[in-house]
């Protein structure tokens, strides 16, 4: 396999890892509401079902830990495709990302959506 298509294979499969981590955040995330939704409608003690609660935040925190596992990964690939010779091999998902060497942000850019 040629280089260049290293790069091209291993970012697809980086792209459908982080896509996989963020559905699960959401569906995570989604069941953590519903349970309280449903927990609320039916007008049960709050103590009812808090094991699975807590349990459940924990896979969401565990879920976060992993994504960010995943950015320093996304990170470190992009460094082993200069080190291959392959800086100008084009990749990506055409979503917006901070330049290199940005500041992290907390805020999102929903300019384009709206």
């Amino acid at each position: 396999m040629k280089r260049a298509d290293m790069v091209r294979y291993g970012a697809q499969t980086l792209f459908e890892m982080e896509n996989a981590i963020d559905l699960a955040l959401h569906q995570s995330a989604n069941l953590i509401g519903e349970l309280t939704r449903m927990r609320l409608d039916a007008n049960v003690s709050a103590v009812v079902g808090q094991d699975a609660m807590t349990s459940a935040a924990a896979v969401l925190t565990k879920l976060t830990e992993a994504r960010q596992a995943m950015v320093v990964t996304h990170k470190t690939l992009d460094e082993v495709k200069d080190q291959l010779g392959c800086r100008t091999v084009a990749v990506g998902t055409g979503l917006g990302k901070p330049p290199t060497g940005a500041a992290p942000t907390n805020q999102i850019d929903v300019s384009e959506t709206v």
